[in-house]
């Protein structure tokens, strides 16, 4: 992990219950040879690959101790050792086998908490009356300690053992006790770590080190020197992570160089591991397990103290120091910190849309009008007011000294004389122009919303149409590389490059990544590096000069930040707002970007890219209907009515499993290599294979097209019916030589009879194969309490019916149709259980989906959405209509008399949340379906807290700013009405109780 980096810099992904791991803890971390990486939990352990966790408990591996596990432990054999609060299992081969212990009884718990591999191989186990020694078959008690031994370490052939108040150190010459320093006597010793030249030991009251043949106490941060020390970790770059009780600590050399406190990923760590990969693990008490890696990104947004994250310009002064303009305001950042200077309401608009700091000054372009700040004190010169009610895009010096401004009313100069304006009087076709760029030999070009014009002797040209370039294009962004050609962007997701001779177009058919450039620069390593709304992508220049020459049919385009988490799409996070200039910069190789999460900084020299090969494995085998270990070494000689045969297979890569690439062939009937086309659905299926010898290969990449170093194979033979086999043929064939053409004909009949047996066979076995997958598919999307479906369900139903209805709307010609998500929770539920017990709670639920079954039409559908709240999607109907169905679904529930087997039926009522699909009705953008459903929980919201069974809906206005919606999105429920501005629609009571301040 880059130590020049801070924790909040590094790629985070967190992975819990709902991602399956058994429960919310990571107590214990560690990877197997093979490369799978095992979690220990309070409920058991888990074995995860990048995709899948695959959980172990007492209940299903018996020979597993204990579900609470303690620590784990690989050794060179690659056997998983487990140290449980019961005892100690070892896994291999596929299976657990429990321990039990020399001289107690064959059941006797003994709680383990640490094990540790001595140089001969023996594994050591930490217990409460002493250190054991893991055999192959049993524990046996080697050292007996009068203090429990609560931690292990071993440095050559000494084992040092953490204990209370002290530690002992045992070795060839004994048994010799190492105290704590005094007043420590009942202090537990937690950890034992090597690390940074001295021997540290993370306690229950703080940190200590051994110096001088004795223990100090670490006093270099006041936490460290009390706080208790749950785990400790020396990664591979020198960094020593210290995880507290409540934060976690790293240092260098010694020395605390960062401290993460209020972060819930380094909060109550419970465990530290980095993998093969490089990608540091921690475990947490509450939140599961968390893999950081380096990425090629620092981010400076609200952790370095930006007021508001949005920003639309950066720029860097001549002074050194970085401005943003914001959302709201001017900032600047002094020593690692950001100050605002300018508030957005002392501009004429908060939106500080473009800036050009100069020594003197910083002029600031907003959407209404420009700024300056001189000497601290900001100024609205009265000779900029024709540009008052227009959007400054870019304001440029040239090398003559006069100022240019780039608006959406035209383009404006200002030089001594005055100000003077220039627009479609003057050659433009479109007045709004986006920016302005004065190249190295004096000229200067202006992109508008209509092509690209040259400013001469008072009028605009337009530039490159004699040329090939198309009149048309909204330019976005305009780059001059150094031997004087032109690239130009266009919001159409192109580029444009200029040869001398011509213009040449890119676009995603010629391999360039789909984005709209707002910015361009180039690199001395030959990479055109390309930044815009959906991220930064780079592609190889020289690329782009044999495309255009006709050398080559695709350029070397390569997303490395990715707005959206495409797979394959690097990076994950926010880039890059605004068309225009001071939307971006390179200072010493390093790419500085305004984004809606403050500015995202990327060096152009430090895209590392991971290089460790992963290992493909075979995990099991499908024979029939019957699962199997992929176990090379077993008898695979398949009987000929085997002919159906399923393979699971994984790639062992975590940085970035989604992006992972996977390929498959049976050899001897596949002619080349297959491409899995998911690759989180690692498995494949043959069917009627005919008989003869094959072998299964599956080979996988990481995220950087490092391909394992081998395919991963099982072989297997199927042997053939007597009349599939070489003897039945020559027997045929001396039947057919001896009758002749009474054989002849027999023998077409016999191959017309088994060609339809064998159709018949496959078609038989393909519809098995099909009813089967549906019924997986129906019960993994289906709610077992209600019988509803679930959320797996509406992942991938809601965007293709949001997609069908939009054409079907568009196709009918109804714009005041709209699809309703009407999110329903049932009052006071916690109120039923608590009451009438968990079992009347679930009848309720069973009931409430029977009462809202009654009232959907067909093409509605509903999910339980989860706890006592239901999701229900409406085909489109009349806006107007809304009203109507809040109140019938809350009549009809409160109409309800919901049996609980009590005898005395109870009256329960409800609450909806609204939000009507689209939200908007014209071009301003939308929300994801997740973004939607959360409006209708914030409509619900507003529901719960003014009195409950009714109904509320947000309904988008005119003056809606999706921008701002989604911000508020992020923030405070209550304040979702006036920072998005959004109409509440509600039920009568609702709204007056709102309006008379009720609770």
């Amino acid at each position: 992990m880059d130590p020049d980096k801070s924790f909040h810099h590094y790629v985070r992904n967190t992975w819990s219950i709902e991602q399956g791991l058994p429960q919310i803890s990571g107590l214990a971390i560690a990877q197997d040879r093979t490369g799978y990486l095992w979690v220990g939990t309070q409920a058991g352990l888990a074995r995860f690959d990048g995709i899948r966790f695959t959980a172990f408990d007492p209940e299903s591996a018996p020979g597993l101790r204990g579900m609470y596990i303690h620590d784990l432990l690989v050794d060179p054999r690659n056997r998983v050792w487990v140290a449980t609060y019961r005892g100690v299992s070892v896994y291999e081969d596929g299976h657990f086998r429990a321990l039990p212990v020399v001289g107690g009884e064959g059941d006797r718990g003994l709680d383990t908490t640490d094990l540790v591999a001595m140089p001969s191989g023996e594994i050591m186990v930490a217990a409460p009356d002493g250190v054991y020694r893991a055999t192959e078959t049993r524990l046996e008690r080697l050292h007996g300690l009068p203090r429990p031994a609560t931690s292990l370490h071993v440095r050559g052939d000494t084992l040092w053992v953490g204990s209370h108040g002290r530690v002992y150190r045992i070795g060839t010459d004994g048994i010799q006790v190492l105290p704590l320093p005094e007043g420590d006597d009942d202090t537990v010793v937690t950890q034992l770590l090597d690390a940074h030249g001295r021997l540290w030991a993370g306690t229950t009251a703080g940190l200590f080190f051994r110096e001088h043949d004795r223990w100090q106490r670490y006093e270099g941060d006041e936490k460290l020197a009390s706080s208790p020390v749950e785990a400790m970790y020396e990664d591979r770059d020198g960094n020593l992570w210290v995880g507290l009780v409540d934060d976690l600590a790293r240092l260098r050399a010694g020395r605390v160089v960062e401290v993460v406190r209020s972060d819930a990923t380094g909060t109550a760590v419970r465990a530290i591991f980095e993998d093969r990969e490089g990608n540091l693990w921690l475990g947490t008490q509450w939140e599961g397990v968390t893999r950081l890696w380096n990425g090629w990104t620092r981010r400076y947004s609200q952790f370095e103290g930006l007021v508001d994250p949005v920003l639309w310009s950066v720029a860097r002064g001549p002074e050194g120091r970085l401005w943003v303009g914001t959302n709201n305001g001017l900032s600047v950042m002094r020593d690692g910190r950001f100050e605002q200077v300018v508030a957005g309401a002392d501009l004429p608009h908060p939106n500080a849309y473009t800036l050009l700091p100069e020594r003197d000054a910083v002029w600031i372009g907003t959407r209404r009008g420009v700024a300056v700040l001189r000497d601290g004190q900001l100024e609205i010169p009265a000779q900029l007011a024709p540009m008052r009610s227009a959007q400054i895009n870019g304001i440029v010096r040239d090398s003559r000294g006069a100022l240019w401004f780039a608006t959406t009313q035209g383009l404006y100069r200002l030089t001594r004389d005055g100000l003077q304006g220039f627009g479609t009087a003057h050659g433009l076709r479109d007045a709004r122009v986006r920016l302005v760029h004065e190249t190295r030999d004096g000229r200067l070009l202006v992109a508008s919303h209509a092509g690209l014009f040259e400013f001469e002797a008072d009028r605009l040209r337009p530039v490159g149409a004699e040329a090939g370039l198309r009149p048309d294009l909204d330019i976005t962004a305009i780059h001059e590389l150094p031997d004087g050609r032109l690239l130009v962007g266009a919001l159409s997701e192109e580029i444009f490059l200029f040869d001398g001779q011509a213009w040449h177009g890119f676009d995603k058919s010629s391999g360039l990544p789909v984005n709209s450039p707002f910015f361009m620069t180039h690199d001395e390593a030959g990479y055109l590096w390309v930044a815009g709304i959906r991220g930064v992508h780079r592609l190889v220049l020289q690329d782009m000069a044999d495309y255009a020459a006709g050398r080559i049919s695709h350029v070397r385009g390569e997303m490395l930040l990715n707005e959206r988490g495409d797979r394959r799409g690097g990076q994950k996070g926010f880039c890059c707002n605004g068309a225009g200039n001071a939307k971006g910069f390179v200072h010493q190789g390093e790419l500085w970007l305004p984004t809606r999460d403050g500015v995202v900084a990327m060096r152009t020299d430090g895209i590392v890219k991971n290089a460790t090969a992963p290992r493909t494995l075979i995990e099991r085998v499908r024979v029939g209907e019957l699962w199997r270990p992929a176990d090379p070494s077993a008898d695979w000689r398949l009987p000929p009515d085997q002919r159906d045969l399923g393979f699971e297979f994984t790639v062992l890569s975590l940085q970035d499993p989604k992006s992972v690439e996977l390929r498959y062939r049976l050899v001897g009937y596949d002619a080349d290599w297959r491409r899995l086309e998911d690759p989180t659905r690692r498995s494949v299926n043959y069917t009627n294979l005919p008989p003869g010898a094959y072998v299964f290969e599956a080979q996988g990449s990481n995220n950087a097209d490092t391909w394992s170093q081998a395919p991963a194979q099982i072989g297997f033979r199927i042997q053939p019916h007597f009349h599939e086999t070489p003897l039945f043929y020559w027997l045929l064939a001396g039947l057919l030589g001896s009758l002749a053409w009474a054989g002849y004909r027999r023998q077409m009949r016999l191959h017309l009879r088994q060609r339809q047996a064998l159709e018949l066979l496959v078609s038989q076995r393909t519809e098995a194969l099909e009813v089967a997958n549906h019924r997986l598919e129906e019960a993994s999307q289906t709610d077992p309490l209600t019988g509803l479906r679930n959320r797996r369900y509406l992942a991938t139903q809601i965007p293709a019916d949001i997609a069908y209805y939009d054409r079907e709307t568009v196709r009918r010609g109804a714009p005041d149709e709209v699809m309703v998500f009407a999110l329903i929770d049932i009052d006071h539920f916690k109120a039923i259980n608590d009451n009438h017990g968990h079992q009347a709670g679930d009848r309720v639920l069973q009931q409430m989906a029977q009462v809202l079954t009654q009232m959907v039409r067909t093409g509605d559908y509903i999910a339980r959405w989860g706890g006592e709240e239901f999701l229900v999607v409406f085909r489109p109907m009349p806006n107007r209509h809304l009203p109507m169905l809040g109140d019938r679904i809350c009549q009809a529930v409160a109409g309800h008399r919901f049996d609980v087997g009590t005898g005395e039926p109870l009256q329960v009522t409800c609450s909806v949340g609204f939000i009507e699909c689209p939200l908007f009705r014209d071009a301003r953008g939308g929300l994801g379906w997740e973004q939607m459903i959360e409006l209708a929980d914030r409509a619900l919201y507003v529901v719960k807290a003014h009195g409950r069974n009714g109904w509320a809906a947000y309904r988008a206005r005119a003056d809606t700013d999706l921008g701002q919606l989604q911000q508020a999105l992020r923030g405070d429920p209550g304040q979702l009405h006036g920072a998005g501005r959004l109409d509440l629609l509600a039920s009568p009571h609702l709204l007056a109780a709102r309006d008379a301040g009720k609770p």
